[in-house]
């Protein structure tokens, strides 16, 4: 004779449901990427009481935040700020002997002296209105 298998043999263990479930847990789930058939497993809830959960203030129109994962690794190889600086360097310690390029173009500039030039006259002329 063959046995067959039951249907008990091949279903995954439930979930042992706590005995405490908070706001805070399912906001994290959430923001870990666990949508709400997830939290039921991981919970073991049934699907009204989730359906129950989710119509807390807290909860409310929350969806499960879409965790996405880079097919490679992303490794920053530029140079890192040493963890162990206690201060900020100070101009003594800058070479100023080397000429320095500017980020911004000559025309940029002139705009921005301008600028500068323009709001310290209006400034000026607030002063002296009586």
């Amino acid at each position: 004779m063959i046995e067959a298998r039951t249907h008990e043999e091949n279903a995954t263990p439930k979930a042992t449901t706590p005995e405490t479930i908070t706001t805070s847990m399912i906001i994290e789930d959430l923001e870990n990427g666990t949508d709400r058939n997830g939290i039921k497993e991981k919970y073991g809830l049934e699907s009204w009481e989730v359906a129950q959960m989710f119509k807390h203030p807290a909860l409310k129109g929350r969806k499960a935040r879409k965790v996405r994962k880079m097919s490679f690794n992303f490794v920053d190889d530029t140079a890192t700020v040493d963890p162990n600086q206690t201060s900020i360097p100070t101009n003594d310690a800058i070479d100023t002997s080397a000429p320095v390029e500017s980020e911004f173009t000559d025309e940029q500039i002139n705009q921005m002296e301008g600028d500068a030039w323009e709001n310290r006259m209006k400034n000026n002329n607030n002063n002296f209105n009586i």
